[in-house]
């Protein structure tokens, strides 16, 4: 297919029809520095107290899954509502632009209490990327924000990043789960995407195995990372898969025998369809009964 036909609408409109879609969740600013090529060995002095480092510009762009998924699925022609919660700041007027270029950021969510998320990313010449991310408003997302009317009558409604959003996963995801049956009411099929877990966090305290299976069977599409899902199901068997990757990228190791488990356990729990994201190597997909999934993903 050619480039130029990614961005046609009338494309689009043939996938996806005039049915609309609704992305909901994590929505941020990510602003990533850019350093100059430097010779190896200089992190340390990068880090350095006290010192001025001349950058060669600056990358800013919206991140979460809000804007990463439905800015595609908007640049691909979809009939798309994006419904993610900002502040009233600099950012939030930045984040706003960016969807507007695409008729995107009406329905964004304003709110007084807490500022727009961002994420800067340090990708420093010489080491892993460090990320310094602040969830702002993202915390305070909760059933009450969904515009309800935009909901009704859509096909798919896409959920990212519970694992990053403080009142979805606070009180064993009681918030995340009335949130679910309301979206299941309208008759949408429901897509769930995750992102990765700061151990150190208050979300890592969290009892990720028992959220997942009071959410999964309220979810069709189920959208996780394998790191992610391992993380959430079994911790005891993602250190060990760290410990034999040995500081390698964790996909690199992972075979078939270790992926599929975990596969079996999401469907099992509920899920209609499980995707997961193995990186480099692709992904692992498996459903279950067609009959199972609703009328408007079939």
């Amino acid at each position: 297919m050619r480039e130029d036909t990614w961005n046609n609408k009338e494309w689009g409109e043939k996938v996806y029809g005039r049915e609309k879609a609704v992305v909901a969740g994590h929505i941020c600013l990510d602003i990533t520095p850019v350093f100059p090529k430097q010779p190896a060995g200089t992190a340390g002095k990068v880090l350095a107290p006290g010192s001025l480092i001349h950058m060669d510009g600056v990358d800013v762009h919206t991140g979460g899954a809000v804007a990463n998924t439905g800015l595609v699925m908007k640049k691909l022609g979809g009939n798309v509502c994006l419904l993610g919660k900002v502040g009233k700041d600099a950012f939030s007027g930045i984040v706003k632009n960016i969807l507007n270029e695409y008729d995107a950021g009406d329905a964004l969510i304003e709110t007084e209490s807490a500022d727009t998320s961002y994420t800067v990313a340090l990708a420093i010449p010489g080491i892993d990327r460090i990320f310094l991310h602040d969830p702002g408003a993202n915390d305070t997302f909760c059933k009450e924000d969904l515009d309800m009317e935009r909901i009704h009558g859509a096909d798919l409604f896409h959920f990212g990043y519970p694992t990053l959003m403080k009142k979805m996963y606070e009180n064993g995801g009681e918030e995340f789960l009335l949130l679910l049956r309301a979206v299941k009411k309208t008759g949408a099929a429901i897509s769930l995407d995750l992102a990765a877990i700061d151990p150190d966090s208050e979300a890592a305290a969290q009892d990720w195995r028992l959220i997942l299976v009071q959410a999964l069977p309220l979810v069709d599409f189920f959208v996780p990372s394998v790191e992610e899902l391992c993380y959430m199901l079994d911790e005891k068997r993602y250190r060990s898969w760290k410990e034999r990757a040995d500081g390698r990228d964790l996909t690199e190791i992972l075979t078939m025998a270790d992926i599929s488990p975990l596969g079996n356990q999401a469907l099992a729990m509920g899920a209609k369809a499980v995707l997961i994201k193995c990186g480099a190597p692709g992904i692992y997909y498996r459903t279950g009964k067609r009959a199972d999934l609703p009328a408007r993903a079939t």
